[in-house]
């Protein structure tokens, strides 16, 4: 057995977590979040700032699904591992529509926008946060059995890649053209 199904039928264990896991793994969590940092950016006059970041995150996730399909590699709840899962009792349905998982678009979406926002605005504290939040929703996403822990950490690494480069991107541009 390899080490990301021992660690999904660790986590599994956790059931006291399940409906924490599914809130924050959820589309209205992220964009109740967003909506949020929009208001952090109104106050701080920094508009343009905040649809950057929108963008920057549209193309990771754009970039994520983009590899999903090249990569093609299943979801746990897929093939030999969901047969796997299934007779452990941990697996109750499928995963839905989409059978590709590598990368996580939520991990990378989430560290991209983590990574961005720490490199533009220097605020440790937001930025903990953002971090801890991050680290939970790419959690959720092995503990929900959407993902295995492999696809999270090239998708968290990916995100952080990302955050860095479109952080070089904001600095010859949007950095150029507000005045902050």
């Amino acid at each position: 057995m390899n080490a990301d199904i021992l660690f999904t039928l660790w986590l599994s264990d956790f059931k006291s977590f399940e409906s924490f896991f599914q809130i924050i793994s959820t589309r209205l969590f992220s964009f109740s979040l967003l909506f949020l940092f929009s208001i952090y950016f109104f106050f701080k006059k920094k508009f343009w700032v905040f649809v950057f970041i929108i963008l920057a995150i549209l193309i990771g996730d754009f970039l994520g699904a983009l590899l999903k399909e090249i990569l093609s590699e299943e979801r746990p709840c897929f093939g030999a591992n969901g047969e796997f899962l299934i007779g452990e009792g941990i697996l109750e349905s499928l995963c839905g529509d989409q059978k590709t998982g590598m990368p996580s678009n939520h991990a990378l979406n989430f560290f991209l926008f983590s990574s961005l926002f720490f490199l533009i605005e220097r605020n440790l504290l937001i930025t903990s946060i953002l971090i801890l939040i991050s680290i939970l929703v790419g959690l959720s996403r092995v503990f929900l059995i959407k993902h295995f822990l492999s696809q999270v950490i090239i998708g968290t690494a990916l995100g952080l890649i990302l955050g860095i480069l479109f952080y070089e991107i904001y600095k010859r541009t949007i950095k150029k053209w507000t005045f902050q």
